[in-house]
């Protein structure tokens, strides 16, 4: 069951999959879903990044009303010129999405060309949550993208070791 305020994330991902967004769930709720039992305070997900798909997803999220937290247009992050600068200037891994009234309504889009849609896409399982089928992250490429972090926080060694004991 997923931790901390399981009604946004299912709020959240409800709206993504009735709005036939393709993207993909990684990070701690990816995890939360598949076991591990610890408390995750955003949805990390990496979104096709075709035109339409994107268009979608940032459909979804004004009618949620999550804003991006920078005073960046989102759709500048389909061109590869903004992107590389996001990436490479500013060290950004994700681009995030929040809500300013309600800090729990919290979507985290992958930037890294390593985790986004297309590097995922050969590396996802269906699971059901609350009557939704929701491309997730298998554990075998969670396992991997967790044990790439340097140095490891407390929740990616957690989450390490469950992985470890059921990939």
């Amino acid at each position: 069951m997923l931790k901390n305020s399981m009604g946004d994330y299912e709020e959240i991902l409800s709206a993504l999959v009735d709005a036939e967004v393709d993207f993909i769930i990684g990070g701690g709720v990816a995890c939360v879903l598949h076991g591990v039992e610890r408390v995750t305070m955003d949805i990390d997900i990496a979104v096709a990044t075709d035109h339409q798909n994107f268009s979608k997803f940032l459909d979804v999220m004004q009618r949620l009303g999550l804003k991006p937290r920078v005073p960046v247009d989102p759709l500048s992050l389909l061109d590869d010129k903004v992107l590389a600068h996001i990436l490479y200037e500013k060290q950004a891994l994700v681009f995030s999405f929040v809500d300013p009234d309600r800090p729990t309504r919290h979507v985290d889009i992958f930037l890294r060309s390593n985790l986004n849609h297309s590097a995922m896409a050969n590396h996802v399982e269906t699971l059901e949550f609350h009557g939704k089928s929701l491309k997730v992250v298998t554990k075998e490429k969670l396992l991997e993208i967790k044990l790439a972090i340097d140095p490891p926080r407390l929740k990616d060694q957690i989450d390490i070791e469950f992985l470890r004991k059921h990939v």
